[in-house]
């Protein structure tokens, strides 16, 4: 059984939740590289510890077309049980970051920097993605469903209809942050400095956003 992500943005947050969260609930862990792959994350071979995850509704085999919740998590009335689950899909899988404005009405601040905001959970799984969106809609939190890239080949590989859950409107997504939250750095980080200056420079990498909340790092300098 594996749980990875990206080796630099999720580093921390493997390290520092992720790891101390499995070793407690299931078996000591430690964070490690997986360079054939190209990911970071963690890894178990024993039996018992991956019949405890079957049991809890983790899927086995192939699972991009098919992935969904547990019927017993997808039925909950406990609101807590809700925000752990969308906080939990949107740190493993899901991204923040912000574009700048294309309407001809914006100033040229905002076709400038990077302002607006963009959340999204990613999936090949439609039945996921719809579980989701009526999660949010319990916590009246408002997002939409879209097709992001058809079936075909990229890169040599075979590719699946891929789809994405997205939210547009910054009333929403402050409520996603103010409500549900993230535990992982790589969102947080980028969050914040959006709220802090209300623009987020592109293709930043974590050390540098921490830099830049700390002060460390003029945030305007990406655009010179």
């Amino acid at each position: 059984m594996y749980i990875t992500g990206d080796p630099t943005e999720d580093k921390v947050y493997y390290d520092l939740f992720l790891a101390p969260l499995f070793s407690k609930y299931f078996v000591y862990t430690k964070p490690k590289s997986f360079p054939y792959w190209g990911v970071y994350g963690l890894s178990s071979y024993r039996k018992e510890v991956i019949n405890k995850a079957l049991k809890l509704g983790f899927q086995s085999g192939k699972k991009a077309l098919v992935a969904e919740l547990p019927k017993y998590i997808f039925d909950s009335k406990n609101t807590e049980i809700i925000k752990g689950v969308l906080r939990g899909v949107f740190d493993t899988d899901g991204s923040f970051w912000c574009e700048k404005s294309r309407s001809k009405t914006s100033t040229a601040w905002k076709r400038k920097y990077h302002s607006h905001p963009e959340l999204r959970i990613t999936s090949c799984s439609k039945k996921l993605l719809q579980q989701l969106k009526i999660l949010l809609d319990r916590l009246n939190i408002k997002s939409q469903i879209k097709q992001k890239t058809t079936a075909g080949r990229k890169y040599n590989r075979n590719c699946n209809d891929c789809f994405a859950l997205q939210i547009r409107k910054i009333s929403e997504i402050i409520k996603w942050f103010e409500v549900i939250g993230t535990n992982n750095p790589r969102h947080k980080t980028k969050c914040d400095i959006w709220k802090k200056f209300g623009f987020l420079p592109p293709y930043t990498k974590i050390e540098e956003r921490l830099k830049i909340l700390k002060g460390e790092i003029e945030p305007g300098k990406y655009y010179k």
